[in-house]
């Protein structure tokens, strides 16, 4: 069986922008209701990420995640607030 991202990539061959989007999918997977499940608590999805850094997630970008996570948070409720 073949593993890693498409083509067996790992690591650093993965693209920037797609390790970038496999943190940004999570957390609004995580944070939003589904037909199939309902949303969890934002810091319940921080957590997941954070706990699966070198793992599901590249280090690098977790990091930069937890710099601005607070920032995101601010920003997801102002737009659950607008819309």
């Amino acid at each position: 069986m073949d593993r890693g991202y498409p083509d067996r990539l790992r690591g650093e061959e993965i693209p920037p922008v797609a390790r970038i989007f496999a943190v940004a999918d999570t957390l609004d997977a995580m944070t939003t209701d589904r037909p199939y499940r309902r949303r969890c608590e934002w810091e319940q999805a921080v957590d997941e990420i954070l706990r699966e850094s070198g793992r599901q997630f590249d280090p690098t970008v977790v990091r930069a995640f937890a710099t601005r996570e607070q920032r995101l948070r601010r920003t997801q409720q102002e737009l659950a607030r607008s819309a």
